[in-house]
């Protein structure tokens, strides 16, 4: 479980790498928003990718000092900035995310997990980091008749 944007999220551990400090974030000139920049991951370079405006979470920006969450599958791979690690909690199979509100986090909803304070969206990892990337992704080639 984490925080962002003032909400609790959850997150499969087995779509998570590690969480991770972000010491430094080096700028990428001319790179599209939502990559904030790249750091260092012990001698591996990151995208260090903002996921708020995607999920229409409360701005934050990211700074030096603060945790990321390092998601990878698919081989896709990107620190996304959180607000802190609220916790590991053990659940079986999400509930259905149908019951998710209609908006930007349904979209990247890949269920609801029950918990007794009321249950919380699981991001659905692949799809984040997905649309996280389309903005620097190069284009598909065209079909050639």
């Amino acid at each position: 479980m984490v925080a962002m944007g003032g909400r609790t999220l959850a997150v499969d551990v087995r779509e998570t790498r590690e969480v991770m400090k972000l010491d430094v974030i080096g700028t990428v000139p001319g790179a599209p928003a939502p990559l904030l920049g790249v750091a260092n991951l012990r001698g591996t370079v990151l995208a260090v990718a903002d996921a708020r405006p995607l999920l229409a979470l409360a701005p934050k920006p990211a700074t030096s000092g603060g945790s990321a969450i390092v998601l990878a599958t698919g081989g896709l791979e990107a620190a996304v900035p959180i607000d802190g690690v609220l916790g590991l909690e053990w659940f079986d199979e999400p509930l259905p995310a149908d019951d998710v509100p209609d908006g930007p986090l349904k979209t990247f909803a890949a269920g609801l997990v029950p918990r007794p304070d009321g249950p919380v969206i699981l991001l659905d990892a692949a799809r984040l980091l997905e649309a996280l990337r389309a903005p620097w992704a190069p284009a598909a080639p065209e079909a050639q008749p």
